[in-house]
């Protein structure tokens, strides 16, 4: 039997269900997006548990999480109280990113017309900077068990406010991880580009791993190179949202390291055909344990995998520091799994009116959405 280190999945959202299930999709990523805001609401904790559940089932012992609401601060603590909950009970290594946006999330800075968003998509700030700060502080005396990374979610959707605010946060030595270049149109966002953002905040650097990184300049890839900050690719994401294709041979010419994201696109999780996707076999492993790790800021090298399908990421025992967590190809609390399963498919199952009802919503302004954006 094929045994190896544990796999790092450098960009996740810790979502259970895929993104086809929630019929996000469309001609771009902008559309998807948008879309993002007619998926069903599920228990958070659930979510969590089930979805890193099953990237242990795939060989990952170590997953980077970008944590994100568009709640008030007492709503974005409660849900993070819920999702670390989750991870515990999983036993998988988390370095859990504390993310924000608080402006131009769904519409350009040039689009000065106003454009009538259904009342469902949430918009605007619901947190100031200050109350970020204090949201940050409070997670690490709430949750010591945890070590938090911080990021915006884009560095086009933070204010130079907020902007500020996570780099005095990050010169303690926090590590940094956000979205970047996922698509062309997000260059132009706003007046700034997403890399020359970053830098004028001083939150490029070996700390900071940047997700997706589709659409670089050469001269974006020598700063990249220059400050030590590290690449994740996630190209299933990239293909099911129509975003482009890291070029990552010159990632590894400009002597990056590089890790693989699969950011929740599929509720079942294949990281091996996904890396491949991008690179070699060789490259792929790499990226899926030594790359990942160094680019997550996760120590997973006293893991170990037991193969039952080593192509297909498929695990028979996973032992995460020492701990045999999953044997036999079920996950010792295998019985929680089911339970916590069982609730998803039910929430999805009683949704799915609502669900097409709000995909109506946004189909009747897609057409002028999509002119606006692009």
């Amino acid at each position: 039997m094929k045994e190896s280190a544990g796999f790092v999945d450098a960009h996740s959202h810790l979502r259970s269900t895929s993104l086809a299930e929630h019929r996000v999709g469309g001609s771009c990523l902008e559309e998807a997006i948008l879309r993002m805001n007619a998926m069903t609401s599920i228990d958070v904790e659930d979510d969590v548990f089930v979805a890193c559940c099953n990237l242990v089932a795939s060989g990952v012992t170590g997953v980077q999480f970008i944590f994100h609401t568009f709640g008030a601060p007492i709503d974005y603590l409660n849900a993070l109280e819920k999702s670390l909950s989750g991870i515990r009970r999983s036993g998988i290594r988390a370095q859990v990113i504390l993310a924000i946006t608080d402006q131009f999330e769904f519409i350009p800075q040039r689009v000065k017309e106003s454009l009538d968003l259904p009342p469902f998509v949430a918009t605007g700030r619901k947190m100031s900077p200050v109350e970020f700060r204090e949201v940050f502080e409070y997670a690490q005396v709430r949750d010591p068990d945890f070590v938090f990374g911080i990021g915006p979610v884009a560095p086009q959707w933070c204010s130079d406010e907020m902007l500020r605010a996570i780099s005095e946060i990050a010169q303690r030595g926090i590590r940094i991880h956000t979205h970047c270049l996922e698509s062309e149109s997000q260059r132009h966002w706003i007046t700034q580009s997403p890399i020359e953002r970053l830098d004028a905040f001083d939150l490029l650097g070996p700390q900071t791993s940047l997700a997706h990184a589709v659409w670089l300049t050469g001269d974006e890839f020598k700063k990249v190179h220059e400050t030590g900050t590290h690449l994740v690719t996630c190209p299933k994401s990239n293909v099911v949202l129509k975003s482009g294709k890291a070029d990552c041979a010159a990632w590894r010419g400009h002597e990056i390291n590089f890790g693989i994201g699969l950011d929740s696109i599929s509720g079942i999780e294949e990281p091996l055909r996904t890396a491949k996707l991008a690179f070699t076999e060789r490259d792929a492993v790499h990226a899926l344990t030594i790359g990942g790790a160094e680019a997550a800021g996760l120590d997973t090298s006293p893991d170990t995998v037991k193969w039952s399908d080593w192509e297909s990421s498929v695990a028979q025992e996973v032992s995460i520091a020492g701990e045999v967590i999953f044997k036999d190809g079920a996950h010792l609390r295998n019985e929680e799994l089911i339970d916590a399963r069982t609730r998803v498919s039910k929430k999805m199952a009683a949704d799915s009116e609502g669900r097409d009802s709000r995909h109506a919503s946004l189909d009747k302004i897609m057409n002028e959405y999509l002119e606006a954006v692009r």
